[in-house]
Parts: C-alpha cells; sequence; structure tokens
C-alpha cells in the first residue's frame, strides 16, 4: 500500500511553532501552533520582514541569525528571552537552521518555537523541593552538631569554627558552592563519634593515658559507622572518618597515605588542628595560634597538604584568624 503524505498538513500539525523565512527577511510561511502561540493569524504574519513582526535584540546586528547563517552556520539555539518578545505569556527555545535551494544555496532559513514552560515550571519545582530538602539536611546537622557539644562542654563552637574555616579554605581552593556545603556540613560534625567517648574521658584533665587515648581515637571509626548508609549528596561520612589521616600514614584510624585521603579529609584535618590548638583543652591550655602555624609550617607536605596549608596561612595571616574572625563573605 502506498501513502502519499501531503506536506503542508504535516507542517500545520507539528506541535512545535515553525516560521520559514527567505533570506530578504520576508516570512514565507507559519503553521498553526506559531499563530496561537504568537496570537498573530497567519494571514498577518506571511508577508512581513521578521524583523518587523517580532523584533529582538537579534535584529539588525551581526547577531541575526540569517548573517550567521550566511556566514556558515548550521544551526543555532536561543532562549526565548534573547530571541524577541512576541511569546509575552512563555518561556520557549528557538531552534534555527538553513534551508536550501537545489543547487545547495542558502534560501532562508525556519525556526523552530518549543514551548518549555512546563519543564521551566518542573525545574522551578525541582530546584525549591531541592532547597527545602537542604535545610531540612542542614538542621539535622545542627542538631547532631548540638548534641555533641551538649556533652563536651569544652570543645562547644570547636565544630562551628571549623567549619567557618573549612568553608573558607574550601573558597579559595577553588571548589564550587555545592562542594563547599558538603565540607562545612562534615566539619560541622567532624567529632559526632566523640558522642561514644566517656564524658570523665572527654573532660579529664591532665594529660590522658594510652588507653584513654586508644578510646578517644575511635571517634572517627564511630562517626563513620553512624553515618555510612545516609545516603548524603556529599562524602561526609568518609571526610569525617579520615579526617585524622596524615600524608605519611602516620594518622589513625586506618593508616592512609597521600591520594588516599579525600581533598575534604586534608581540608579538614588541616582547619581541625589549628582550631584545636589555638584554644583551651582540659588535659593541656591553650597553645595558641602561633604554635599552630609552627605545626603546618613544619609538617607541610609531610602530615599536611600543601596546598591546603599554604591557604590556610594566608587566611591566618591576612584575616588573623580565632574564633571571632570574620572570613569575607562566602556562599551561605
Amino acid at each position: 500500500m502506498t501513502i502519499t503524505f501531503d506536506c503542508n498538513q504535516v507542517f500545520q500539525a507539528l506541535k512545535d511553532g515553525l516560521i520559514v523565512i527567505d533570506r530578504n527577511f520576508n516570512i514565507i510561511k507559519v503553521n498553526r501552533t506559531f499563530s496561537i502561540m504568537a496570537g498573530i493569524a497567519e494571514t498577518e504574519s506571511v508577508g512581513k520582514k521578521c524583523y518587523d513582526l517580532f523584533a529582538g535584540p537579534l535584529c539588525h546586528n551581526a547577531k541575526c541569525p540569517m548573517i550567521q547563517i550566511e556566514n556558515g552556520a548550521e544551526q543555532m539555539t536561543f532562549d526565548g528571552n534573547q530571541h524577541c518578545k512576541v511569546f509575552k505569556n512563555m518561556s520557549y527555545v528557538v531552534k534555527i537552521c538553513p534551508y536550501r535551494d537545489n543547487e545547495g544555496k542558502v534560501a532562508g532559513m525556519v525556526e523552530t518555537i518549543a514551548d518549555v514552560s512546563l519543564l521551566k515550571k518542573t525545574q522551578q519545582e525541582l530546584f525549591e523541593s531541592r532547597e527545602r530538602l537542604r535545610k531540612a539536611m542542614g538542621g539535622i546537622i545542627q542538631a547532631m552538631s548540638l548534641t555533641i557539644e551538649k556533652r563536651d562542654p569544652y570543645t562547644a563552637g570547636h565544630q562551628r569554627r571549623v567549619a567557618k574555616l573549612c568553608r573558607a579554605i574550601g573558597t579559595e581552593f577553588g571548589l564550587d558552592w555545592e562542594r563547599i556545603q558538603g565540607l562545612r556540613m562534615a566539619a560541622a560534625i567532624h567529632d559526632l563519634g566523640k558522642i561514644h567517648v566517656p564524658a570523665a574521658i572527654l573532660n579529664k584533665p591532665g594529660k590522658l593515658s594510652d588507653h584513654e587515648l586508644g578510646i578517644i581515637r575511635q571517634h572517627p571509626q564511630t562517626a563513620f559507622e553512624i553515618l555510612k548508609n545516609i545516603d548524603f549528596p556529599w562524602p561526609l561520612a568518609e571526610a569525617i572518618y579520615q579526617h585524622h589521616e596524615r600524608l605519611n600514614g602516620s594518622g589513625y584510624p586506618r593508616g592512609l597515605k597521600g591520594d588516599e585521603i579525600i581533598l575534604e579529609a586534608r581540608i579538614l584535618a588541616v582547619a581541625d588542628v589549628v582550631e584545636s590548638m589555638s584554644t583551651f583543652r582540659p588535659y593541656r591550655k591553650e597553645l595558641g595560634i602561633e604554635k599552630a602555624i609552627l605545626e603546618l609550617q613544619n609538617n607541610s607536605g609531610i602530615l599536611y597538604d600543601s596546598e591546603v596549608v599554604n591557604i590556610c596561612m594566608e587566611l591566618i595571616t591576612t584575616h588573623g584568624f580565632n574564633s571571632k574572625t570574620k572570613f569575607r563573605k562566602q556562599p551561605s
């Protein structure tokens, strides 16, 4: 059975708007969908100059699609606002390509207009849903952080200060906003595992015994066990698990070396050391920022990532890091 097609019926049946324009900018054909989208009857469109019917930022300059096609462009895509203002109540995308005569020369162009309003609406709803989830997750992280601090008053605020320094380092390092959020959240609960350490050890004045140090050193493993089955969009569990690892393998709990330690953990390690040494602990006096700087300088590239150390040193010397430091504005 032979099937014949009426090209005009096919043209009119398309769900996207279609405009055919010759190389003199005359509109020579539009389909029904275009007329509905634009609210302009076919009789009011055909025969008009395209730049008269729907003038926009592409008209009368080198950005004009017809000029670009004559210069060799084969396909162009424009967001509606970049194209024209004729479709005022919808979001749309315009795709433009040349059409040619029998000799293969450019005779004009075909513009296809796709209504993406529903897609944009869905994308916006997904974004808003994600933001609600992010805020809820941030609230949970904050609650976990406060729970830890209630048990260990001597380190109250420690995790917040480490998170602040991590965020500053991550920003200077050039991490994207999303990755910085994960780094900040990992830092905010990096001592989560101490919830399993007896309060008598956490708050013990004076030197800790080897046995007591061994118990405290279990906290990265404990935190990992708590977090590992939660499907965070960031490597929180692994960053916290690794934050006491050191480049030369002398850290704990797994003795990881070099690139086995993820970047988030390398940043967290440096920030944790600086903040810990700068503040009071029950088992020792405050060592001060000078000792922290010396620790970083002496062990850069040995225990700590040298690039992270350099960035941290710059932040300390430029901003004078302490518990009340206000770094330059970061993504919230």
